[in-house]
């Protein structure tokens, strides 16, 4: 809730800014450019989640399970071999985002968050229900590690959204520098390659992309031109994913949950 408020104040900023100088902007300037492309990175935050999990053996939920992004630290090493190496474009978390400008202040847009999802091992989270022969009771818990499950959505949590964007000039910028404050809302579809290894029950992860569930976020952040046609952006997102169908084994068992996340991103673009 703390980082909801955050946004909606960031974003109520917004508003107030444009309100206070909307005699000096002129809002019906075109820009010639009406489409952009937009690449680059993010970092994720997860809330707890619980996972309930069902198969033809099993049927048992695991509460409060706590997990990761597993973003590269950038190093210089990084930065060549990893960030800007063609060939391994899709290892990083990275956005991808294409957009077309309606007018000077409103834009829509298609965007992928490709984050990484990465349950921590060396936990011990509550449990209800069965597997095999194991029969969990009102108070029982599950210490996770490889032995027991290894789960993550690393090829990744990917979220497609249909997006709708509001631009807000900034003032009073130093020099020529120019730029502009944004608010979205997104809501689209997850397609995550999951891999997840059952090991107390002898299954192995299945290695497809699947259609899992839907995402709703909102958005806000600042953007500023670098050269005429060429821009930085810095988005600071809250969302929520619902995996009502997550493929947990070659055999085709099932799970579901529901995540909360934050994230934080940095993307270069151009107009055309």
């Amino acid at each position: 809730m703390r980082y909801k408020n955050q946004i909606l104040a960031s974003l109520c900023t917004c508003c107030l800014i444009l309100s206070t100088h909307a005699e000096e902007i002129n809002f019906n300037l075109e820009s010639p450019h009406k489409w952009s492309f937009e690449w680059g990175w993010n970092n994720e935050s997860y809330s707890k989640s619980d996972i309930h999990f069902k198969g033809v053996d099993h049927q048992f939920t695991l509460y409060g399970v706590h997990a990761t992004d597993t973003q590269k630290t950038l190093t210089p090493q990084t930065l060549f071999n990893t960030y800007l190496n063609p060939g391994k474009i899709t290892i990083p978390q990275t956005n991808a985002r294409i957009a077309y400008q309606i007018n000077t202040d409103t834009a829509l847009a298609l965007n992928l968050d490709h984050m990484k999802y990465v349950v921590s091992d060396a936990q011990t989270v509550g449990a209800s229900g069965q597997y095999l022969q194991k029969n969990y009771s009102n108070s029982s818990q599950q210490y996770l590690s490889p032995a027991f499950m290894h789960y993550e959505h690393t090829d990744g949590l990917n979220v497609v959204s249909f997006e709708f964007e509001k631009k807000y000039p900034m003032i009073h910028l130093p020099g020529n520098l120019k730029g502009h404050f944004f608010s979205l809302i997104g809501a689209g579809i997850v397609i995550p390659k999951s891999n997840i290894t059952m090991t107390m029950l002898g299954q192995v992860r299945n290695d497809k992309f699947h259609l899992a569930g839907t995402n709703l976020d909102i958005a806000g952040g600042f953007e500023v031109d670098l050269l005429k046609d060429y821009f930085a952006r810095t988005t600071y997102k809250v969302g929520r994913v619902n995996l009502s169908d997550v493929v947990t084994s070659a055999r085709q068992d099932k799970a579901s949950q529901k995540i909360n996340y934050q994230e934080a991103s940095l993307t270069l673009g151009i107009r055309f």
